[in-house]
């Protein structure tokens, strides 16, 4: 994997890890100068998406694998900044239950944050690693990967991602429901086709033949399926649909999971073998597909160049607030100057905030442009509008957390404060301090004059907030002063006290 960068950064070492339903995987590289170099990979068949119970709770012995394994991954990360480790979840997390609580386990196990990401943002990532894995020029391209519940479908063009789809499916999923005793049939596969089919049938227009003009695959199941091919000598360097026809035959005459013996095939794919190539079969047939090149990168790779886009100035992050604020036609201008005051007010109390000061700085950055988004919908709480749209919009570059993160941020940026909405947060004491500098922001232009507001100086104490204005200033406007009064008494609501000057 090398990459040119025009930004040169002083070496370092960047890890991504991903929790798939199947597997866990972590990648380590060595950043310099603009490339990058894979020193090491570890792979934990872990299987956490077939610990699922019928309720949808991660069960004590899934959960264990997975705690064990991230120890192991924790081990291997130490040494290596915290920003330069990102950890994610995927479908059998976003689905979980319980996984709350699991997340906090793992978290202490790893030690490092994981994020849980949509499925949105999951085929992001996935057409990142890919198209920089294998020479993408400027030509319309289909990706797509099978999970362990899930399968992403990405049209594009070059490295830029225009369609993206998860569906609810994947080689966990559909050998558990299709061939769970381990016994595979001509009948079984019609009917775990069939599924796949179903499931399908909803993206086959935008994704059929025609929209693109080269198709490739990753992950576990699509590599697995094109190493087996591949030694049997039904197709060479690519995975094609005769060549898929007679793995299929090969497959069924097995008979059982425990009679896989193939060349190519990994022992512990056996199991999940034959839901993935349901999927992959069903998929080319829908779609059209002819051939298929197969790549190395996935969604660890992809986590891999989105980090080396954030501190190389290309954050995608930024861009997707850029456009959430088109979508609803904010008013920049006031949005920019509440944006400004906002960011002054942190710059002021930024020590308050620790090793965290980017993370926090960007959320309330992102919170003075969307804050007012929901007047789209209704002036009436237009806060809460804005919280909701921005917790659930398919968000590129985002986390879960994150969008709920700063939900809450907006949420409460005016009204009555309730702590209710920030009890959920590890951080909730310091998300309703950033919260109340957002807060302030906005009162201080209500009016939404184009006049230059003298910086108020600010100092935060525990439970004390001091507010310093220019005194020639604040005597001259009185209904700022009287919204400061009512600031006040709501923030006294909540164990703030407000004073100023």
């Amino acid at each position: 994997m090398n990459l040119n960068l025009a930004t040169s950064n002083p070496s370092e070492h960047v890890a991504a890890i991903d929790l798939g339903s199947n597997s866990f995987h972590m990648i380590v590289v060595r950043y310099q100068n603009g490339q990058l170099q894979v020193i090491d990979r570890v792979k934990e068949m872990v299987r956490l998406g077939g610990g699922l119970d019928k309720r949808n709770n991660l069960t004590e012995e899934a959960m264990a694998r997975a705690l064990e394994a991230l120890e192991r991954f924790g081990e291997r990360l130490q040494g290596i900044p915290p920003h330069a480790i990102r950890a994610v979840g995927t479908k059998t997390l976003r689905t979980a239950r319980n996984a709350e609580p699991f997340l906090e386990a793992a978290q202490r196990a790893l030690n490092h944050e994981i994020e849980i990401i949509s499925g949105f943002e999951e085929a992001r990532l996935v057409y990142q690693g890919v198209t920089h894995d294998i020479e993408a020029l400027d030509q319309p391209l289909l990706v797509m990967d099978i999970g362990g519940r899930s399968t992403e479908l990405i049209c594009g063009i070059g490295h830029a991602p225009k369609t993206m789809d998860s569906l609810t499916m994947g080689s966990v999923s559909m050998s558990q429901r299709h061939f769970a005793d381990g016994r595979i049939s001509r009948k079984r596969m019609e009917r775990a086709e069939l599924d796949a089919l179903a499931e399908l049938q909803g993206v086959r227009k935008q994704y059929r033949e025609g929209h693109w003009e080269r198709a490739i695959g990753s992950s576990g199941t699509i590599r697995s399926v094109a190493r087996i091919i591949h030694s049997a000598g039904w197709s060479h360097n690519t995975i094609t649909l005769e060549s898929l026809k007679r793995l299929r035959k090969q497959v069924i005459k097995q008979g059982t999971v425990d009679n896989l013996q193939m060349e190519g095939m990994k022992e512990e794919r056996r199991a999940v073998f034959p839901g993935g190539l349901a999927i992959l079969y069903a998929t080319f047939k829908s779609l059209k597909i002819k051939e298929m090149l197969v790549s190395d990168g996935a969604l660890r790779e992809g986590v891999i160049y989105d980090y080396i886009g954030r501190v190389s100035n290309h954050d995608i992050r930024e861009l997707s607030i850029d456009k959430l604020m088109q979508r609803y036609h904010v008013d920049h201008t006031h949005a920019e100057r509440v944006h400004v005051m906002a960011s002054a007010l942190f710059s002021q109390v930024a020590h308050h905030f620790s090793s965290d000061e980017e993370r926090f700085e960007n959320a309330l950055r992102w919170g003075a442009k969307l804050h007012e988004i929901g007047l789209a919908i209704s002036h009436r709480k237009y806060h809460l509008h804005s919280a909701y749209l921005i917790e659930h919009s398919d968000l590129p570059g985002f986390s879960r957390q994150e969008q709920r993160t700063l939900g809450a941020l907006v949420g409460g940026h005016r009204m009555r404060l309730k702590t209710a909405p920030f009890n959920a947060f590890r951080l909730n004491t310091v998300l309703m301090e950033l919260t109340i500098l957002l807060r302030i922001s906005v009162l201080l232009y209500r009016g939404r004059s184009k006049e230059q507001i003298p910086m108020p100086e600010i100092h935060l104490n525990r439970e004390v907030i001091t507010l310093h204005f220019d005194p020639q200033w604040i005597n001259n406007h009185a209904l700022t002063r009287h919204d400061l009064k009512v600031e006040q008494r709501r923030l006294r609501k909540v164990g703030i006290d407000l004073r100023y000057y």
